[in-house]
């Protein structure tokens, strides 16, 4: 992915997926972000945090992608997560989970993904399969399993 690809339209909803009760909102500006850190990145994994109140996204902010294999995978950085979170919680916005991408395969959760999850958390993929355009997917752990959640973007107007 490099920086003069195409992004999708704003606006573009995801493919509906059996999900949990209710949908996350997700505001224009932070949709644009997410695309823009995964292209900034690519071909590494690029993280960070959900950041809002209720079930609405209104901000993300990346953190360093500490992994050794930072291609394929991602972990957080424990010391800039400590601190995003007391940052954020000092302007009343709460950590509503974590997003990451991948960049050369869908935004589907792999079992690596899964196996670290916290339940209650959103976790928000971007995937770049074969050179296609982004996808930004939802998802939350439910009895030790991944869910589709139900994301929805809100125009702009």
């Amino acid at each position: 992915m490099t920086g003069s690809q195409k992004l999708p339209p704003e606006g573009q909803d995801v493919q509906r997926y059996p999900s949990g009760d209710g949908r996350t909102i997700v505001m224009p500006e932070v949709r644009r972000r997410l695309l823009g850190h995964t292209l900034e990145g690519w071909p590494e994994e690029v993280c960070g945090l959900l950041l809002g109140r209720g079930d609405t996204v209104e901000d993300v902010t990346q953190l360093r992608n500490c992994s050794p294999r930072p291609r394929d995978h991602y972990a957080l950085d424990p010391l800039e997560y400590m601190h995003a979170e007391r940052e954020w919680d000092q302007r009343g916005v709460s950590v509503l989970g974590v997003w990451h991408s991948h960049p050369d395969s869908a935004g589907v959760p792999s079992v690596t993904d899964e196996r670290h999850a916290w339940p209650g958390w959103l976790y928000v993929i971007v995937g770049r399969p074969r050179d296609q355009v982004p996808d930004v997917r939802g998802w939350r752990l439910e009895n030790g399993r991944f869910r589709r959640a139900l994301l929805h973007f809100e125009r702009q107007d």
